[in-house]
């Protein structure tokens, strides 16, 4: 428990300085006039970053241990975070969820894969109270965006949050450096894709529900004539009671069948996405995103579950870094897709959402059904 105290310490921090930076990003943005294509393909760099860290992960951890690699792609977040001092646009907020996905992308991958492996028989409640954390991080955020808005102290705060990451590096420096490194292979393997492929199709697709809904769910917002407080204000309280309520979800998944529980929280979402396409109210919005971000973190958490169970041995690394990868192909995959449609109409927001759960459940049942998985 102690160690994960202290990753979660880490991925808090994470947490905070990201999505804090990249709400504002997202708000600031359209606040300045760009349109939602250009909104989404900036913030979408952030998937293509984690990607290509994975990728070279191997190739930093030959070089360098974990304890280095935290420090050192700290430092290069804080050294870019001092260039939104000056100016912000959307090349420089590419550039910035480029260089954010990278670094962060070695370190957390590794973490998750430590805990996972570790913790294999409690993996479920591990790997929750770790994401938990980052949940927390971000709705701090949130806060923080809630109660000074958008303004010149903006980029200061996001500067001081990238500050913050080398406390704990100081403090658990000994401790970190100790930790056993396994390597991630990425080296692709029929027979073990073919155990987990509908199943990372399925991750892509909730990884493009993730990133597009967080990355423009601000923009409808403001077309919505609500201001950048209020903005703040909603992601804070949607996610601070979808936070409340997570722990116990990973207990859940330790112990009651999977596929009803995916199934169940991926059809009442499909009602929660009609009640939001149908209805605008600052106290409905945060109620139904609060179950929005909810049913987001337990489906990632059951397929990362899934993924872990399935696969025995070493096997399990590949699962983990073919799921992490997956997901952020989706981040970069939504935005994109979803800022292109919406900028031919921001109606269509929530009913893209509808459509991609509709069809996530189709594909997920289809690979349980053909396996004859009950899990």
């Amino acid at each position: 428990m102690k160690e994960i105290l202290k990753f979660s310490c880490l991925i808090f921090l994470y947490a905070l300085s990201h999505s804090y930076l990249a709400t504002c990003f997202a708000i600031d943005l359209k606040i300045k006039g760009y349109e939602e294509r250009y909104i989404g393909l900036s913030l979408s760099f952030w998937g293509i970053g984690v990607i290509i860290g994975s990728s070279l992960h191997n190739l930093i951890r030959k070089k360098l241990n974990l304890i280095s690699t935290i420090l050192y792609g700290s430092l290069i977040q804080f050294i870019f975070s001092l260039v939104f001092l000056f100016d912000q646009n959307t090349f420089l907020v590419a550039l910035m969820q480029f260089v954010m996905g990278v670094t962060s992308a070695i370190n957390s991958l590794t973490l998750e894969s430590y805990i996972s492996s570790k913790f294999k028989k409690s993996s479920g409640f591990y790997i929750s109270l770790f994401w938990s954390s980052a949940g927390f991080g971000a709705i701090t955020g949130s806060l923080f965006i809630a109660i000074n808005g958008i303004n010149y102290l903006t980029y200061y705060i996001a500067v001081l949050f990238f500050l913050m990451h080398f406390i704990p590096i100081y403090v658990f420096r000994l401790s970190i450096s100790k930790i056993a490194i396994e390597n991630l292979s990425i080296k692709l393997s029929r027979n073990v894709l073919s155990k987990i492929k509908y199943l990372l199709i399925c991750v892509i697709l909730f990884g493009a529900c993730d990133a597009g809904f967080s990355s423009l769910f601000p923009s409808y917002l403001l077309e919505e004539n609500y201001s950048d407080k209020q903005i703040g204000g909603i992601n804070f309280f949607a996610g601070a009671i979808a936070l409340f309520f997570y722990p116990f979800m990973g207990k859940l998944v330790d112990n009651y069948n999977k596929t009803i529980i995916f199934n169940l929280f991926c059809f009442i979402n499909l009602i929660n996405l009609i009640i939001l396409y149908s209805i605008n109210d600052f106290y409905i919005y945060v109620i139904c995103v609060a179950f929005y971000y909810y049913t987001i973190g337990t489906v990632f958490l059951i397929t990362f579950n899934i993924v872990g169970k399935q696969l025995e041995g070493g096997v399990i690394v590949f699962g983990i870094a073919g799921h992490y990868i997956s997901e952020n192909i989706g981040s970069f995959l939504g935005p994109n897709l979803i800022g292109n449609i919406i900028n031919i109409n921001m109606n269509y927001f929530f009913l893209v959402f509808i459509l991609l759960y509709l069809l996530i459940l189709l594909l997920f049942n289809f690979n349980q059904i053909k396996k004859g998985d009950i899990l």
